[in-house]
């Protein structure tokens, strides 16, 4: 029996054991931790959905599990060396962000503050398997993904808008309070993440009875700022979080033996759904580029360079983007009607968009010079006029 075959097995029997301690204990903690990792198992077939809407389900009623759910995949992703059940485990995570109660978003940004396994997989090894290097290389970029894309989501935090629409990213033009608000006054004393134990209070809030952030029925509510209606220094920061958001869905196209994986198709499925919005909702990338191009000539010089590094970048990103999902309808990754029509940006208006920089350069040159002479002449002037300042025009 080979090596790997004997992990299988010890992995198999660490798992059982798991559950059956925790069946014993007999509490809803517990159960969440069963129904985790029968979700995450180490087998190869895709995950049951039973086990994800039970645990949606229960933190829908009450949102103090919403920590010991957060806190058992961490558990789960730090002690496994097996790439199937890290997988799984970011697959229930995404689940969890996109259909979940919203303060998983803000359990999962702290834990991943404070040390918890859940988003950073760059020193994960497998031990499982003895050709699982692309599979790997997946997960780690799958991960890398949603790290991104809670940094856009804390962007939009902090600017005050809603973050992007579509289900990952917070869905519609109106978005909730309690989804995209400042939910500062939640926070607890920090506490060490992987410590699964009874049932503990959230960091973010207790049960929904509590009444925290929930104003008897009412919700609070804000509307998405337009990116038309943004500064230009904030449309900069959102293209920013968008561009790397896309370079982080692009990485994620697998490769070798990882191709052939329904395990892996079935997460590509997820943010390729969510790789339309990010390209083509009101609040994303086609508008962004629409805003920047109708503001383009009324811009300073440098935002000029800002805007045409912006259209350069987005130009081989868009190429990319195209490629991949040839490649994605070519594999069934989603039905071909699905797809948004992607449309190139063409070497004719970069050579536009350069070439008015080039000459706005040439122009801001100018004027400098003549601003130079006019101010040395003024004082050649004082000088012979005995202090009487020059106040004609050129």
């Amino acid at each position: 029996m080979s090596q790997s075959m004997i992990r299988k097995l010890l992995g198999a029997v660490k798992d059982q054991t798991s559950i059956g301690l925790a069946k014993v204990a007999g509490n809803m903690a517990q159960e969440a931790k069963v129904n985790i990792v029968k979700a995450t198992s180490d087998d190869d077939d895709p995950m049951d959905e039973k086990h994800i809407r039970w645990i949606l389900n229960l933190t829908s009623h009450s949102r103090g599990y919403v920590h010991p759910c957060v806190s058992a995949l961490s558990k789960r992703l730090s002690n496994t060396h097996n790439y199937v059940v890290a997988l799984k485990s970011l697959v229930v995570i995404h689940r969890l962000l996109n259909d979940g109660d919203p303060i998983f978003r803000d359990e999962i940004t702290y834990a991943t503050g404070h040390g918890a396994r859940l988003l950073n997989l760059s020193d994960f090894r497998d031990e499982a398997h003895s050709s699982s290097w692309d599979h790997l290389a997946f997960a780690r970029t799958y991960a890398m993904y949603f790290g991104q894309q809670l940094k856009l989501i804390l962007f939009d935090r902090k600017s005050g808008s809603g973050g992007p629409s579509g289900s990952a990213n917070g869905g519609g033009s109106v978005h909730n309070e309690d989804r995209y608000g400042n939910r500062g006054d939640f926070r607890s004393p920090p506490r060490e993440y992987g410590n699964f134990g009874g049932m503990r209070r959230s960091r973010s809030c207790g049960d929904m009875s509590d009444g925290v952030a929930v104003k008897e029925g009412k919700e609070d509510r804000r509307v998405v700022t337009p990116p038309r209606e943004m500064k230009q220094e904030r449309i900069f920061g959102k293209m920013g979080h968008l561009q790397r958001l896309l370079d982080r869905f692009l990485v994620c196209r697998p490769t070798c033996l990882a191709k052939n994986s329904s395990l892996i198709l079935v997460a590509l499925y997820t943010i390729v759904k969510e790789s339309f919005q990010v390209y083509a909702t009101d609040a994303d990338i086609c508008e962004v580029l629409v805003v920047l191009l109708d503001k383009f000539l009324d811009m300073e010089y440098w935002d000029c360079v800002k805007a045409f590094d912006v259209y350069a970048s987005a130009a081989k990103q868009i190429d990319e983007l195209i490629a991949f999902y040839n490649w994605c309808k070519d594999t069934g990754v989603a039905r071909s009607s699905e797809y948004p029509e992607v449309q190139r940006i063409t070497n004719k208006l970069l050579e536009t968009l350069e070439e008015f920089v080039r000459d706005f350069h040439c122009y801001c040159k100018l004027t400098k010079l003549i601003f130079g002479y006019k101010l040395h002449f003024n004082i050649h002037c004082n000088e012979l006029n005995g202090g009487e300042i020059f106040t004609g025009t050129f």
